[in-house]
Order: C-alpha cells, then structure tokens, then sequence
C-alpha cells in the first residue's frame, strides 16, 4: 500500500506533537520521524515539512489527535528561508514592530533592537505605531521622524477605533508576520481587532510599572483564510536580537549603506573613525538618520564591543 504523502506548514508545536495546516485547510497532528531526532533537528513552527499520512483508523495520541482529521509522521523538512532563535520560528516574511503612541512609553531602543533582528535574519521590518487615537499628530509625527530615513513602512493605527487597518492588513497576504514588542503596546488586542473571533487574551497596564501583563502561553501560527499567517508570541522577550558582532552592526542599518563605502577605513564603525563620511554627514545640514537613532547606534555599538570584550572573562 503506498502511502499518502502532503505538504504543509507547521502552525503549532506542543509536546512533540506537531499540528501542520495544508493549503485546502484542514490540518493533521504529526509527529517527527526519529530521524530528525538522530541529527538534532528539531521541526520548527513555521516550517514546510513533508507528512506522511496515516491510514485511515489508525492510533495517535488521543490528546494529540483530538479536533484533527489527519494524523502523520513529518518525513522533510523543506529549506527554511530564515530560523529565529528567541522565538524558534522559521520562515518570517514580516516583522511589525509595535509601539505606543501613549502609555507605556515607547522603548526606541527595543525597536531598534527588533528591526536590527529583522535585518540579520532577511526579515522586512515594518514599524507600527498603536493607540494614535490617544495621541496628538504632531507625536505620531515625532516617532516617525525617527525612522522616515530607513525606507521602512510604517503605519499610525489603532486598535480601538480600526484606524490603519486596512491597509496595514494588505501586508499580510501571502506572507507569514510577527507582531513584536514592548508588553501593553497592544500587540493583542491589534490582533483581535485584525482577524475577527480569533479571541487572544489581552493583558492590562500596570499602573505603578506600566508594564503589562504577558498574555500569551506558547508559540503558534494564525493562519488568514489560506493567505498568510501571523505568528503569536509570548511576549516582547521572547523576541530577542542575537548578539551582533559591533563590526556587523553598521551594515544593518539602512541608512548607513551607502556613505559608509566613502569613509577612509574599510572598518570604520562611524563614531570616532578620522575622515567617516557618516559623521561628516551627521553634522551636516542633512543627516542620514535621525540625531536620537544614531545615538542608540552608537550605545548599541558600544555594548558589542564590551560584550565582546568580557566574553571569556
């Protein structure tokens, strides 16, 4: 008897046990041939993998097989475009980073750490600021400011009223996107307001920390009507940038590319260097970047460079 083989992607991965959606919709609880086991790859969510399907009647795990149609074993994985650590995640095609044009205070230097992250891993960065039905436009218009020089995307919404929606969801088509961020910047209850009954929990502010309450439990795809996907993570943790060399900082920004080939050392990291065409350009009357970015720039670099320096202490 041959047996059936599909391909689909992994959406949730609990307890070795795997759920992957095909693209007709329908899902099959799988468990990984023992192979992968022997060369330490662990299936990741987000993965294509290859099922082969069980026969009709045969036995999985009750809990495991429990609302699904199909049962399997994954026989492939195929090429990942990308593989995230902190999520373990593969094939991101969007990363929206979420601030608050309110409360909490918007953290610039975790963004600036996400959109770093996205770069290395060949993620597009898009930045959203949540809540602008609280705020003023000359605030939204001050942090977009700070990014209008990467060419990113960015978009001023709200959850509450549904304003931006629409168009930010255009970026959801035929990609799979991360929602990142502070805690309370409403990564949830955009989601919500985004993809109708999908009912995540939404954490409150603290009032004397303002910080939220982390909502989310595990990590797993959302898929949008066999279109897309949007990945829900635990919490702002649990995004982290990996720890970029100094000397691989500098290219991760867009603005920088294309001064940073003028300067006089190959290695230069634009911030003391003699004869830096970036800091030539940064005091000049038309900055590459924002005064505020580069100054997170240049603490970022330093941090790599101590971190580096105490490595093996």
């Amino acid at each position: 008897m041959i047996q059936e083989t599909k391909k689909g992607r992994i959406i949730k991965g609990v307890g070795g046990f795997y759920t992957v959606r095909f693209e007709d919709g329908t899902d099959c609880v799988c468990k990984a041939r023992g192979l992968f086991r022997k060369k330490d790859i662990t299936p990741l969510v987000g993965d294509i993998v290859e099922i082969e399907i069980n026969p009709r009647g045969s036995r999985m795990d009750g809990r495991a097989a429990e609302g699904a149609s199909q049962t399997g074993y994954i026989s492939a994985i195929m090429p990942r475009k990308n593989e995230l650590i902190r999520p373990a995640v593969a094939n991101i095609d969007r990363l929206f980073a979420v601030i608050s044009a309110t409360r909490p205070r918007p953290d610039l230097l975790l963004i600036d750490k996400l959109m770093l992250a996205a770069e290395k891993y060949g993620v597009e960065p898009v930045l959203v600021i949540n809540k602008c039905d609280g705020a003023s436009a000359g605030e939204i218009a001050q942090l977009k400011a700070e990014y209008e020089k990467t060419g990113y995307r960015m978009f001023a919404v709200s959850a509450e009223t549904h304003e931006g929606l629409d168009e930010l969801k255009k970026l959801f088509l035929d990609a799979v996107v991360c929602f990142a961020g502070q805690s309370a910047v409403g990564k949830s209850s955009l989601l919500n307001a985004l993809i109708p009954d999908i009912d995540l929990a939404v954490g409150g502010l603290s009032e004397k920390t303002e910080r939220g309450r982390h909502t989310t439990r595990h990590t797993q795809l959302i898929p949008l009507d066999g279109c897309g996907a949007v990945l829900d993570t635990p919490g702002f943790s649990f995004f982290e940038a990996p720890e970029i060399d100094e000397s691989e900082i500098r290219f991760l920004y867009p603005e920088l590319r294309g001064l940073a080939e003028n300067c006089r050392f190959t290695a230069c990291l634009h911030i003391s260097e003699p004869d830096c065409a970036v800091k030539a350009a940064m005091s000049g009357d038309a900055p590459p970047m924002h005064k505020n970015r580069y100054e997170r720039y240049v603490r970022l670099v330093n941090e790599a460079k101590e971190r580096r320096r105490h490595k093996y202490d």
